[in-house]
């Protein structure tokens, strides 16, 4: 079981949940409201771990930062 403590709330979920996407729909997400807010470009540092998941989802290699471009 992994725990996260978003600050306000703490959220359990088992592996199997997180296989079913959680993380990608937690960026979709941000990704949405960033362009409700009229951002036109997303720059992000990552985690090994995540570079998988921003590359899937559009995110390309700028220098040091991964970038999305709305």
């Amino acid at each position: 079981m992994i725990t996260y403590n978003t600050g306000m709330e703490i959220y359990e979920s088992t592996m199997k949940q997180h296989q079913m996407g959680i993380a990608k729909e937690l960026l979709h997400r941000v990704v949405e409201e960033a362009r409700q807010y009229g951002c036109g470009t997303i720059q992000i540092t990552a985690s090994d771990m995540g570079v998988k998941l921003y590359t899937a989802y559009g995110f390309v290699h700028n220098g040091n930062f991964m970038q999305y471009k709305l």
